[in-house]
């Protein structure tokens, strides 16, 4: 039985794109409730993030595992830890043999 790894990539790649609602919406929430201008620029980043995310999902550019690698980082670092998760089995699954 033959695994198609770069479907289960494109999936991963798209679920973490879409599970960037739940940090937003937590920081849009303490926006709301403070005012602070780190929630509302970390609102935009996480936006930004997961629309390039999800317009990017088919790219070949993810079959580099170099490219989810930064992709992970930068999840990690600016956007919220619970989105590296499922890049990190998006990453482990581009470096398999296609």
């Amino acid at each position: 039985m033959k695994v198609d790894y770069r479907k289960k990539e494109i999936f991963l790649l798209r679920f973490s794109g879409w599970f960037c609602l739940f940090p937003a919406t937590t920081y849009l929430y303490l926006w709301q409730n403070t005012h602070l201008i780190f929630c509302l620029v970390e609102v935009i980043v996480i936006a930004l993030f997961a629309a390039f995310l999800l317009a990017t999902a088919k790219s070949k550019m993810w079959t580099k595992p170099q490219n989810v690698w930064r992709l992970m980082i930068f999840a990690l670092i600016f956007v919220a830890i619970v989105i590296f998760i499922p890049l990190f089995f998006a990453y482990r699954d581009c470096k398999r043999p296609q």
